[in-house]
């Protein structure tokens, strides 16, 4: 007796192409509910609805389709079989992109304070694409998609001004996702800088401002050891953004007690202080 597949796709999900094989075209994947008494099913797919030029076969109620051409629309529908044949009739279809692939973004760092352009550039991105940096203090705005391979926005690192809790110090992943809700992400291709000019934390002397000093430490230990969970938190403190103030905070500081700071080199020196003090 031949099979009618009731299992509707109830998903479409877009796998990227690796990223040490950036030449690869994409795949995506799909999943359906099972048939009672299915030994398979065959996956159809093509560039227009209703008509599919390939096929892949499965043992299980979900599929990979790989060898896709990026920046294209592909449909799908599916079929279950036994050994008395496959049945007469198709899934509901669905239709999608592969998944985004995000190969690069330029600049690939920023240092806290710092409101710039960022490029994107990669594959498969729709018009309404978002963006992600996996940080909520790093703000992003004005996200354009100028192609399917090109993504340009404006991100803003917190903090700008005094008092905002600060984006994380290190490497970021990435995160594109299209309308449909599938998403592509690299890791760590952005990194967040910390900004030395936030370790002058005292700033109720102006004979010590620009210096980093035994008052700057007095400061910070106040707050010491407070989360940002806690009411008294002072995110001024917490230099790397990593939610504590703690003993690597108090480091940035240590490493550069008695230091000046230099507005040409954007750095804490010795050298500088105090002629260039300013």
């Amino acid at each position: 007796m031949k099979l009618t597949s009731t299992g509707a796709l109830v998903a479409l999900t877009l796998l990227a192409a690796a990223w040490a094989r950036p030449a690869r075209a994409g795949e995506f994947s799909v999943n359906w509910n099972p048939v009672s008494g299915a030994s398979g099913y065959r996956v159809y797919y093509g560039v227009q609805s209703g008509v599919y030029t390939g096929s892949t076969s499965t043992a299980t109620s979900s599929a990979t389709i790989t060898g896709l051409n990026d920046c294209q629309n592909y449909f799908v529908a599916v079929k279950a079989f036994n050994a008395a044949g496959e049945s007469p009739s198709f899934s509901n279809e669905v239709s999608g992109w592969a998944r985004p692939v995000v190969t690069a973004a330029t600049p690939s760092s920023a240092t806290q304070g710092d409101q710039l352009v960022v490029d994107i550039t990669g594959s498969n991105f729709q018009d309404g694409a978002v963006v992600d940096l996996n940080d909520p203090h790093i703000r992003i705005a004005s996200v354009a998609v100028m192609s399917c391979k090109h993504i340009q926005l404006l991100a803003t690192v917190e903090p700008t001004a005094r008092h905002a809790r600060a984006a994380k110090v290190g490497r970021l992943d990435l995160a594109v996702e299209n309308p449909d809700r599938v998403f592509g992400m690299k890791s760590r291709v952005f990194e967040v800088l910390v900004n030395p000019a936030r370790f002058d934390i005292n700033q109720s002397d102006s004979t010590t401002t620009n210096r980093i000093d035994g008052k700057d430490t007095v400061y910070l230990s106040r707050g010491f050891g407070q989360a940002d969970s806690d009411p008294n938190y002072e995110p001024d403190y917490d230099f790397d953004g990593d939610g504590w103030v703690d003993g690597q905070d108090l480091a940035f500081i240590a490493s550069n007690l008695g230091r000046c700071w230099s507005p040409s080199l954007k750095s804490w020196s010795s050298s500088v202080c105090p002629a260039d003090l300013q």
